[in-house]
Parts: C-alpha cells; structure tokens; sequence
C-alpha cells in the first residue's frame, strides 16, 4: 500500500508545490533571532530571545536549528541552549548547557537530523555532538572532525548542516584573521572523516568568511552566510567521484539582510509546521480521550515519516489515512464515525496499516505509523498533505483525532 504514495506525489505535485522555505539565524551582538527570504533578499523582521546572552570571542560561537516538529527553533551563542518560538521569542525549553564535547568548548553551529528526529552540535573544539530532539537533549555519540580551534588566529569550525538524501554532513571552518572560509564534507554515516574541503568565494569571486550553513537537499542547493549576506549555493553529488560539485558561477547572492553591524552566527531553513485542525470525538465504547495525531519527525524526501497518535484508548484498532491537499475546514459526517472526517476524501486516500495503541492507562496510550516518503523530485518539496487517525472500539464505538496539514520538506 505504501508503494502508492510516490505515484499519486509525483502527479499532484505540479499543482500544489510551494514556495522555498525562509532562512533563520542568529546574530552576533544582541543577539536576534532573525529571518529572511533569499529570493528576494528581503528582511522578515527579528526578535531578542533575551535568556541568550551574547558572545564576546573573536570566532563567533552560535547556532541555529529549525525544529519542524514543534514549529520552534534551537538557538545557542555557544554555551547555553534554548528552544524559541520565534512568533513570540519566548523559551519553550532552557536556557539550558548546550551539548558539546567539553565545557570550555563553544557551540559554533547546528543542524537537525529530521529523519531521525536529532539535534547535531559542532564546536569550537572540531567535534560533532549528536543528540535526542528532547528537552534537554541527550548525547547520543560524538565524532572528532580533527578540526580543533586555532585560537592565535583564530580559525574555528563554523557551522554544519546535513543532506539526509545523498547522505551526507557539511561543516566549515573559518579563518577569521584574513577572512576566509572552507566547506568541508562527510559522510553521515562517518561524520568525522572529511574527505572534500572547498574554499568559498562571494558574488564577486572574492574569498569570504562562511559562518552559517542551511541544506536543502531535495533542491541540491546550501545556504551559505558571511554574516552580512546570505549565498544561494548549488551542488551536485556523484558518490562516483569527484564527489560534491560546487557551482559557484551559479551562485545568487543577498548582500545585505541582517541588521547593520549584527551579523549571523548560523543559518537554519525554517520549513512550514503540521497544522492541527478540529477535534478530537468519541462515540459507543469508546473513551472521550484527547486523540492528539501529530507527526513525530519533518516530512523530509527521503525519510521515513513517523505519524504519531497520543493519549489514545488502549486496545483499541487504530487507523491513520493521509491525501493530498490540506484538511477540510468542515467534512461530512458518515456513520458510524463520531464526527466529520476533515481529510480529503478521493482516489489518493492512502491507509496505512491498523494498529493497537499501547499505554499504561485510560487516554494514556500511543501508536505510530511509519510512511516512507519519495526521494525526489525537487519539484515535490512544498507539496502539501493531510493525515487523521480513526479508532474502532469493541463492542461498538469509534474515536477520531485532529486533522493534520503539513508539506514535504
């Protein structure tokens, strides 16, 4: 059943793609939380997340990571950690110590894993730390880059970002004293043993400072940033060789789009978050719980999607249903289900299989559906879906969650 999902994208696709996701970074002084389109170097304003304090180092410490899942963004300017909303700029986790091989390490950039639902930190000290997307995050593993800080120039590591589609991570070091810049890359299943290291140029051919980086890998494309600016970078990957192609001719540029004198620190694509819609209804036996449905990690070509259901009834038989199209504002209601079904009803319905939600108490109990997603074509990035989970309990009842909209990444 699975297999139908990439034949029903691929000729929806066309019709529904969106536009490119916005980039997010933090800045050096303030520090903002600030964001910008590319394609049309247009500012989209900032705000101050006041629990992170400013760094005074000469390499720029910070990060950034858009976390899909929660509509949020992790940010450090190099030793503590938060979790921001930027509709508000208020903490939804910290400020907590960020992930790092040492304490005298500085975070200087950050990514997520979608995939695997991970926050990935790189420091002053050339190590890549690997975590859970949890508050406060746990260390999974570690892995040195040999790309420790040289402190008497200073030339650090930057930033890192990651291809989950050709399976790779990018990092770059910074050579702050004569203002230069080096993209190395790896392979994520080894992300310490670089084998490419590429030094960049700006618009003008000029060498550049890199200190932020953001992967679009469905579109083949990094965003880079020398703090001012940010550069649309295109590449292409043979695992072959000669490995990763950066096409520097064919690389657009924003010269200015951060606040005058407060430069970025990292970058971080900011994608559209799963939108809830409706409520939650039971009908018969079954219990009137919560029925949260909700995605576990981003919608990523190439991923495994993970589409979750908490504080369900337990022992029940649960379905989830996904289409084209965003959820329904209003929906028929069709006997025997408890309510209207806001999913899109047509030939593209796709269910995936039943399953029995386990929990350790009444609404207590959760269940997850695993939804390979095509690797491509770019052209399905933007493409929007919806999902919504449906249980049937003995001897007669039925429950139904939220609708969810949401788009590939």
């Amino acid at each position: 059943m699975l297999s139908r999902l990439p034949t029903f994208l691929l000729l929806a696709a066309p019709l529904l793609a969106q536009t490119a996701p916005n980039l997010i970074g933090i800045t050096l002084n303030t520090p903002l939380i600030h964001q910008s389109v590319h394609g049309t170097c247009t500012p989209l304003g900032n705000c101050a997340p006041l629990v992170l304090p400013p760094t005074t180092l000469p390499y720029w410490p910070g990060g950034t990571a858009w976390d899909a899942t929660t509509g949020s963004v992790w940010a450090t300017t190099g030793q503590l950690l938060a979790r921001i909303d930027p509709t508000t700029c208020a903490p939804a986790c910290g400020p907590i110590p960020c992930p790092k091989s040492s304490a005298v390490a500085e975070a200087t950039g950050m990514d997520m894993h979608d995939g695997n639902n991970e926050l990935w930190v790189i420091d002053s000290a050339g190590f890549l730390t690997r975590c859970t997307n949890t508050c406060p995050p746990t260390v999974l593993a570690t892995y040195n880059t040999g790309l420790a800080l040289v402190p008497s120039v200073p030339i650090s590591t930057s930033a890192v970002t990651i291809d989950e589609i050709n399976g790779l991570v990018f990092y770059s070091t910074c050579d702050f004293a004569v203002g230069a810049g080096t993209i190395h890359v790896a392979p994520l299943a080894n992300p310490g043993a670089w084998f490419q290291a590429t030094a960049v140029s700006d618009c003008f051919t000029n060498p550049s400072l890199i200190t932020g980086m953001a992967c679009d890998a469905s579109s083949g494309v990094l965003y880079w940033t020398n703090g001012r600016g940010t550069m649309r970078l295109p590449y292409t990957y043979n695992p072959a060789g000669p490995a990763v192609g950066f096409n520097f001719s064919a690389q657009t540029c924003c010269i200015q789009v951060t606040p005058l004198g407060d430069p970025y620190t990292d970058l971080s694509l900011r994608f559209a978050a799963a939108t809830p819609s409706g409520s939650p209804c039971a009908n018969g036996a079954c219990t009137p719980c919560p029925m949260v449905h909700l995605l576990r990690n981003a919608p990523l070509l190439g991923a495994n999607l993970q589409l979750g259901l908490d504080q369900a009834q337990p022992g029940t038989l649960a379905v989830c249903a996904v289409n084209l199209g965003p959820c329904q504002a209003a929906g028929p209601t069709i006997a025997p289900f408890c309510g209207p079904i806001l999913l899109p009803l047509g030939s593209t319905l796709l269910l995936l299989a039943a399953q029995i939600p386990v929990g350790p108490g009444p609404c207590l109990a959760s269940a997850t559906w695993g939804l390979p997603l095509p690797s491509g074509p770019p052209s399905l990035v933007g493409t929007v879906l919806s999902s919504q989970c449906f249980s049937l309990c003995a001897p007669s009842g039925t429950a139904m969650s939220n609708c969810l909209t949401w788009a590939l990444q």
